[in-house]
């Protein structure tokens, strides 16, 4: 009962920042709802380091935790290809749709390419590590409250909600084509099936490695909801597994749109919830301008049950 509650107050939050948004309006507030969600990130983040730096011999377990982020990384991303490469021909053998299209495409220089990959990864990575940092080596947050975390995220989602609706996102013919409307299944499906490689090779059990991986690629909530739920240390296992998962998506989608058609679907699964922001442009460039619809589409839909599928595991 009160898993359910605590979703209700989830949903609320994205509900009355989408309504929010309705009434004053698609044009305004538009900055102040972005520069509002990147500061609570940036924010949450902090506390999230601050938390993980509160626990007994938190120290003794970093090396632990970046094998583990890495491991159920690699599985959850090897399910994904294979889940959606297959129900791709299943539902799609001839691969008729004309809706992809691999792009003529400017090729950059590796080091704007590298550079562009890890620079916001590195931002986020320090944030935590400078709260972590704070809280062990000082006495400065020995007043620090974990609610303070449940209250930021509400707040986050309020303003993620807004930003759904700033994004005017428009899904007519999406629910008549199949091979895009089941995205976010072969997601879901794939990085489940995935979890089941990590559960033989982790102490953790499988309840655990799934909720981990129930971010996909939404690395600053799933640590932070995690983190507010309990679990500090799995919060910080999933952050890095999620903020991998979308590194290695930077890799791969341009791999993937080489190979051809068929290999959209794997590159829109393995960006996951990325796939409608951080990494459309990558999608957009390499499968054609036509394929942005659903990239969106697929992102929305993993942004939206992320939040609500992670508590269940927990």
């Amino acid at each position: 009962m009160e898993t359910l509650w605590y979703l209700a107050k989830l949903a609320l939050a994205l509900v009355l920042g989408m309504g929010s948004a309705q009434l004053l309006g698609k044009e305004r507030f538009t900055r102040v709802s972005a520069y509002a969600q990147t500061c609570l990130v940036w924010l949450l983040l902090f506390f999230m380091g601050v938390n993980t730096g509160g626990i007994d011999g938190i120290t003794s377990q970093f090396r632990t935790i970046g094998i583990t982020a890495l491991l159920i990384t690699f599985f959850a991303v090897a399910g994904t290809i294979l889940v959606s490469l297959l129900f791709s021909f299943i539902l799609t053998p001839s691969l008729r749709s004309e809706h992809i299209a691999i792009a003529k495409r400017k090729e950059q220089s590796f080091i704007r390419r590298l550079y562009d990959i890890i620079k916001e990864p590195l931002i986020l990575v320090s944030i935590v590590i400078l709260g972590l940092l704070l809280r062990l080596g000082t006495d400065a947050f020995s007043w620090f409250e974990s609610s303070l975390v449940t209250y930021l995220l509400y707040v986050l989602l309020f303003f993620v909600g807004m930003g759904m609706v700033h994004r005017k996102i428009r899904f007519k013919g999406v629910f008549a084509d199949k091979s895009i409307f089941f995205l976010p299944l072969y997601t879901i499906l794939g990085t489940y099936v995935g979890a089941l490689g990590v559960f033989l090779f982790t102490p953790y059990t499988l309840s655990q490695v799934i909720g981990m991986l129930s971010g996909f690629g939404w690395y600053s909530l799933s640590g932070i909801l995690i983190t507010d739920l309990g679990y500090p240390v799995l919060g910080s296992i999933s952050f890095l597994s999620n903020l991998m998962r979308e590194s290695v998506s930077f890799f791969l989608i341009p791999l993937f749109g080489r190979l051809g058609k068929r290999y959209y679907y794997p590159a829109v699964c393995t960006a996951g919830a990325t796939s409608m922001d951080v990494t459309l442009v990558l999608l957009s460039s390499h499968f054609g301008m036509r394929t942005m619809v659903g990239s969106i589409y697929h992102g929305v839909i993993m942004s939206l049950v992320a939040p609500l599928l992670i508590p269940l595991f927990f």
